[in-house]
């Protein structure tokens, strides 16, 4: 992340590290007031646009499971990465990052996920890699499982692990939705919530935490059947691919297709996850992120998943390089037949020809944590231009701003404040999240709004106490219009649903 954002972030309380009074550990952080409101916004906007639209479910499962469950699932075997020790510091390090970061010009520029450990080995005695910390010699690459590990009860040997993705949950639980809600298909059941990774060396931020929050939906259909019902309104939709092909040629040019075209082309395996990949660029783009700014990677084969049948990342560039915010996985009948072996339950369903299947599935995984922190960076804004400040400020779209209003007296007396509050009263009534500040000029407590993104900012003047009209200041010009305190409400909201931020 830029330092001027993370400067901004952790000013104005959008993220903290955590345990910041004693020495924080390392991927771990605290969201401010504003980042969880910002947080949650984001989580509100994710389930209007994907669950509340199309009619999917939406549960909440626990956070730690048992050690047959990931035993099943294949995460007790399978969910790790390549790490090595320095022989001199005893430091640990994540090999294929180390690798990344010593050989190329950024994150993303050279791949080396996916190698088995005594490659990587090879590859870092060829290249004569030291230890960053103290220089030195740097052991064998061994295998390091990223679960965190439990104790169930007070007696030893039940062991149990914070879940690593809450899709678990929704697999476990499936079959109970499924007749409950009619047995039919398709079937989208959806999770937000934390999932835990014990990442060998956390870095950049809320790039790569060991705890994090995801939004996931699980799409249940019939294998001999795999279309979406609302294909037809996207498969026009436009998104840029980046290849198989180009990445083997370390070329990064990417693919301009349709929704229609990628599943002609067989890069996309199917209408489902072709449909979800152009909702993916509605919504991204909504957020306030560019186009140009987005692209979907095609997953190598030695990197791709052990659950899936084809694995299409989202990335969104960002300063630092591309960032992967969606895993768009088709995980096949893999977990739904896994429980099954394993539990001695039949996980099938019965379909109305009196045929029985097991459903397969496309999962849209959404990170929450690098949405924001690349939402943060694409809204970011440097002071000047024509509106003149000399301050930041983020640009958030009116619907996703921590505060969608901002309540100010002009002055802290002759009855102004007074008048203030109960306008914001009125506001936080009529369901607006509204942020009121008395303290300092009235310039600063506007540039402090600015700095947070909140888009409208109503001032209580001498004038209000006259004839019930306030001074409502657009962010992004600092253009003011006069409005009734009566009208306030309506006006505001008409603003926010045409995201109309300039006067």
């Amino acid at each position: 992340m830029k330092q001027e954002i993370m400067e901004i972030a952790l000013k104005r309380s959008i993220f903290i590290p955590s345990n910041e009074l004693y020495s924080p550990t390392g991927g771990f952080y605290d969201y401010g007031y504003v980042g969880k409101a910002l947080k949650r916004k984001l989580e509100d906007f994710w389930r209007k646009f994907f669950l509340k639209r199309d009619g999917y479910l939406e549960i909440e499962s626990v956070y730690i499971l048992p050690e047959v469950v990931l035993k099943a699932s294949g995460h007790l075997s399978c969910f790790g990465d390549p790490v090595v020790e320095c022989t001199k510091c005893k430091k640990k390090f994540r090999a294929d990052h180390l690798l990344e970061e010593k050989t190329s010009g950024g994150f993303h520029d050279k791949r080396w996920e996916g190698m088995k450990p005594e490659q990587l080995t090879n590859e870092l005695k060829q290249r004569n890699l030291k230890c960053p910390e103290c220089g030195g010699a740097l052991g064998e690459v061994g295998w390091f499982n990223l679960m965190f590990k439990t104790n169930i009860g007070p007696i030893e040997g039940t062991t149990g692990y914070l879940r690593p993705e809450t899709a678990q949950g929704i697999f476990l639980n499936f079959q109970r939705i499924f007749r409950s809600h009619g047995s039919k298909l398709p079937i989208g059941i959806a999770q937000i919530g934390k999932s835990f990774r014990n990442e060998i060396s956390p870095r950049q931020g809320l790039v790569r935490l060991r705890e994090f929050s995801q939004m996931e939906l699980e799409y249940f259909f019939n294998p001999n059947s795999p279309t979406h019902p609302k294909f037809k309104e996207v498969e026009n939709e436009k998104f840029r691919v980046y290849t198989r092909e180009e990445q083997k040629k370390g070329s990064e040019r990417c693919v301009e297709l349709t929704a229609r075209e990628s599943v002609e082309k067989k890069i996309v395996p199917n209408e489902i996850m072709a449909y979800f990949m152009a909702r993916e660029m509605q919504f991204y783009t909504k957020l306030g992120i560019p186009y140009d700014a987005l692209r979907f990677r095609h997953m190598l084969p030695e990197e791709t998943p052990h659950y899936s049948g084809g694995n299409i990342d989202l990335e969104v560039k960002v300063s630092s390089g591309w960032v992967e915010v969606i895993g768009n996985a088709y995980r096949t009948d893999y977990d739904l037949r896994s429980h099954s072996k394993a539990s001695g339950k039949d996980l099938s369903v019965l379909l109305e020809d009196g045929s029985k299947i097991i459903p397969h599935v496309v999962e849209p995984s959404f990170g929450v944590d690098r949405t924001l922190l690349c939402v943060l960076e694409h809204c970011y804004r440097k002071g000047g231009g024509a509106e003149r400040r000399d301050w930041e400020w983020f640009d958030f779209p009116a619907f996703l701003s921590p505060f969608e209003v901002a309540v100010l007296p002009l002055m802290k007396k002759d009855g102004l404040d007074g008048k203030a509050s109960e306008v914001a009263e009125r506001l936080r009534e009529e369901g607006f999240d509204v942020f009121y500040d008395e303290t300092g000029s009235i310039g600063k407590r506007y540039a402090r709004q600015d700095e947070i993104g909140t888009p409208y900012c109503v001032t209580v003047d001498y004038q209000t106490l006259k004839d019930e009209t306030v001074t409502v200041r657009f962010r992004n010009d600092g253009k003011q219009a006069r409005e009734e305190i009566q009208k306030l409400p309506e006006k505001l909201w008409l603003f926010i649903k045409g995201n109309k931020l300039c006067l």
